[in-house]
């Protein structure tokens, strides 16, 4: 297991985790503990021992999710079931996860594992909490996730911003097709919801944000502007962007599984739906040559190595 610890300040602790599981932060308050963001679904055994570390052991009273991708919501049945914590949600993404069923949390879309949990409550933009002494306030943070919420401290001026921005770029956002850009609903689309999101981290002016994935940091204006110089880059490829959902999803799945064989990957892709979608709609690959593409761009970039015919990932799960 591999987790580094960031102790931002007496109550404010950052579990930093790899690639497979988003951060956890951990939030202690005499009687009230709070949580935000549980990992990923089959690491759940591990994320209770981090969480349970950070918290001295003692109980956790609620748990909130910036959004329900499988990488932040994949503990809460675990920790529910551990502490009997009050689950929080962002109220856009009621409809991934209420009625369950195969799609939610876009489990069968991706091939990513996510186990059913029940909610206690939902939250939206505008709501505030108390939590690790401080006040938090709730803002609306479309763009990889429409449904998806950051959470700001205006005193300490430190912002909880899930996927919405890394130190080195924010999660994947889905490509919209050129077509879609005439009808006037352009910023319902996610590259450029994404692109105001940005602009509202900008202007909140965060001393200190606590992202999704990777340690807190404090260059803010680095980190934007790298992540909107690929969305501008996106929002005019929109074939470019496809690829880089499709390599970022297929990296996320050797996480979770390891390796898949070279021999193997061609079947693979052709059985989740997400590649087919991509590539029906922006790539226009067949899956021997999406197969072909995915290891020649990740082995160039060094996300992947082979091993006796195994894809493996070389970045921690």
């Amino acid at each position: 297991m591999l987790a580094t610890f960031h102790s931002v300040s007496k109550n404010l602790t950052v579990i930093e985790r790899g690639w497979l599981n988003c951060n956890q932060i951990v939030l202690t308050a005499a009687g009230q503990n709070i949580l935000i963001d549980s990992g990923y679904g089959r690491d759940a055994a591990e994320t209770i021992q981090v969480v349970g570390e950070a918290l001295n052991h003692q109980p956790l009273h609620r748990l909130i999710n910036t959004h329900c991708h499988s990488d932040h919501m994949g503990g809460n049945r675990a920790l529910n079931e551990t502490y009997g914590c009050r689950i929080t949600i962002p109220v856009g993404e009621v409809e991934h996860v209420s009625p369950w069923t195969a799609q939610s949390c876009w489990s069968l879309l991706t091939d990513q594992y996510a186990e059913k949990f029940v909610f206690d409550d939902t939250m939206e933009a505008g709501e505030s909490f108390d939590a690790g002494g401080l006040f938090w306030r709730a803002v609306a943070a479309p763009g990889h996730d429409m449904g998806a919420l950051l959470f700001w401290c205006e005193q300490e001026r430190i912002l909880i911003t899930g996927d919405a921005l890394w130190a080195r770029g924010m999660g994947f956002v889905w490509p919209t097709e050129v077509t879609e850009l005439s009808d006037g609903n352009a910023s319902r689309r996610p590259i450029y919801a994404a692109l105001e999101t940005l602009d509202m981290i900008e202007a909140l002016s965060p001393r200190l944000i606590i992202p999704g994935h990777g340690a807190p940091f404090t260059d803010v204006a680095k980190a934007l502007a790298v992540s909107r110089s690929r969305l501008i880059a996106f929002a005019k490829d929109p074939a470019k962007n496809a690829r880089h959902v499709v390599k970022t999803l297929f990296v996320f799945a050797l996480l979770d599984k390891g390796s898949i064989s070279v021999a193997m990957l061609p079947k693979y892709l052709a059985g989740v739906p997400v590649y087919c979608d991509m590539s029906a709609r922006f790539l226009r690959l067949s899956v021997d040559e999406m197969a072909a593409m995915l290891i020649k761009d990740l082995l160039a970039n060094g996300a992947v190595k082979l091993d006796n015919n195994l894809i493996k990932p070389t970045m921690r799960a």
